[in-house]
């Protein structure tokens, strides 16, 4: 079966799932360094030279190269850019106010010029400040409200690079794809010598250029659970672009070639921007918390506030047309 064939039969929202438990694979990776301070370890490091946490987010802008291409192919640039902004704000923004009145209840003592910039800085996504001034002082994080939001920027500057792309006739020119996989790729290898917010930036994007070609090249694409599981053992041997292509085709092949899944709702953008600050407000209120428990606690007190989330602000935000499919 191949990738176009598997989105025509409706399996494309067993993504819905798969983006849940990336979220939730963040919330339970981010639970060691919350539970025991800045540096430790996270699950996987070791084993595979990156934490749990950096694997979801890299799959994260697999797919979102995978879906968000399409978005641009169909959409002109305001239909484009309002459906990206009415994804992300709104809930966004909503987050920013709960996580500052979880931030007061832990002690917190920001004035409201601080905490106003703060709000906005964040919301607009140019230059977050993650830190506000008594905030949560006593965990072994301190002061760090929402950690996560950093990637924030990241995604929607692959917006920008993928819709210029489109634009300019790039997706559908296989030349122009390749040239753009092997830039990308060797962007993410060279990141540690490449300035600031680039460097971070390269291997995100490499990640997200895969899931462009995977749009671009969805009818030649064949999904192999055979294949998907000889490739996964790549993912922990291979450079950042080898390893993310195999995993990304990996969890791609085996969520599509389940039979189809329907949630009721697209909780995964809420799961990663509400799982830090409940995190913290879990170790505020259980000080010496160990880190399993605190990824098992956290991950299930973050859901109501992300099913609340998706159900109140994100899906009322979105055009009725669309309100079940969210590329």
């Amino acid at each position: 079966m191949t990738l176009d064939r598997a989105f025509a039969s409706g399996r494309s929202f067993n993504l819905d799932a798969l983006r849940l438990l990336l979220a939730a694979a963040v919330v339970v990776s981010h639970a060691w360094p919350l539970a025991l301070g800045p540096g430790t370890a996270e699950p996987l490091s070791a084993l595979t030279g990156h934490a749990l946490g950096g694997w979801a987010v890299g799959l994260f802008f697999f797919l979102s190269g995978l879906l968000v291409t399409a978005s641009a192919e169909r959409r002109g640039p305001r239909a484009f850019w309002a459906a990206r902004a009415r994804r992300i704000l709104p809930g966004l923004g909503v987050a920013l106010l709960v996580t500052l009145g979880l931030a007061y209840a832990s002690g917190a003592v920001a004035g409201p010029s601080e905490a106003g910039a703060w709000f906005l800085r964040a919301l607009t996504l140019v230059s977050i400040e993650h830190r506000l001034t008594g905030a949560f002082a006593a965990n072994p994080y301190p002061l760090v409200l929402n950690g996560p939001l950093w990637s924030l920027f990241h995604e929607v500057a692959a917006y920008v690079v993928c819709f210029v792309f489109v634009s300019l006739g790039g997706a559908r020119r296989p030349g122009a794809v390749a040239a753009l996989l092997v830039l990308s790729a060797l962007a993410a290898l060279f990141a540690d010598i490449l300035p600031g917010r680039i460097g971070t930036f390269a291997p995100l994007f490499a990640a997200f250029a895969l899931g462009m070609a995977a749009h671009v090249f969805r009818d030649r694409l064949r999904l192999s659970p055979a294949l998907a599981l000889t490739v996964l053992p790549l993912a922990a041997l291979a450079p950042w672009p080898l390893a993310i292509a195999a995993l990304g085709y990996a969890v791609l092949t085996l969520a599509l070639c389940t039979p189809a899944l329907r949630l009721p709702g697209d909780i995964s953008y809420g799961v990663y921007i509400y799982g830090w600050p409940v995190a913290q407000t879990v170790v505020h209120l259980a000080p010496g918390i160990a880190p399993a428990m605190l990824a098992a606690v956290s991950l299930a007190a973050t859901l109501p506030f992300a099913i609340a989330s998706w159900h109140l602000v994100e899906r009322p935000a979105l055009p009725r047309r669309t309100r079940q499919v969210t590329p």
